[in-house]
């Protein structure tokens, strides 16, 4: 191989390399600017353990805004479960629930079509006309029924409430997947 060719080798491989540095600072700028749960709370009532939570930060972002203002449904997917930790193995998930807030945008009447459904049953369906009330009703979760209390037995460990949002997923550059998600947040829960 002699030097020209060595020079038109190094420079390709300079621009592979650029390449995927360049990809990975937009992916990980993706994650970035991630969306936050807020407002977790929890009581026992009826026997049941109920919470209830936010996301933070997630219609505000601007790729968020943009698919739903698209007309393509956008899915917030609102996860809890209750998880026994268990010593020098992993830990055990004794309930998990999901509620699913699916928005569509309707150019012609400017309005805003919302549907729950809890574990994909749908429960609830509402035409909101504004982003404001669309933004309220989708960002949040109240009194969702996760466990049964006599699915919790004392014990020395204890139990966590874990709770997280997945928000949105896109491709970058229409090759690298990307989710925008909350990180799993987590609270003590006592046996009752």
């Amino acid at each position: 191989m002699d030097l020209g060719e060595r020079r038109s080798a190094s420079a390709t491989e300079s621009r592979r390399r650029g390449a995927a540095m360049l990809l990975l600072l937009l992916a990980l700028s993706s994650f970035a600017a991630g969306p936050l749960v807020r407002n977790l709370k929890w009581r026992f009532e009826n026997n049941r353990v109920l919470v209830s939570f936010a996301v933070a930060d997630a219609l505000e972002r601007e790729d968020v805004r943009q698919a739903v203002l698209s007309t393509t449904p956008v899915t917030f997917t609102f996860q809890a479960e209750i998880v026994k930790g268990r010593t020098l193995w992993k830990d055990r998930v004794v309930a998990s629930r999901k509620v699913l807030h699916t928005v569509q945008f309707d150019n012609l009447t400017r309005q805003f079509t919302v549907t729950t459904a809890e574990e994909g049953v749908p429960t609830d369906q509402r035409v909101l006309a504004s982003w404001e009330e669309m933004a309220a009703y989708m960002g949040e979760v109240r009194d969702l029924p996760v466990a049964s209390v006599a699915d919790l037995k004392p014990s020395e460990g204890g139990y966590t409430l874990r709770v997280k949002v997945h928000v949105y997923s896109d491709f970058v550059l229409w090759i690298i997947p990307s989710s925008v998600e909350t990180p799993w947040v987590s609270v003590n829960l006592p046996t009752p």
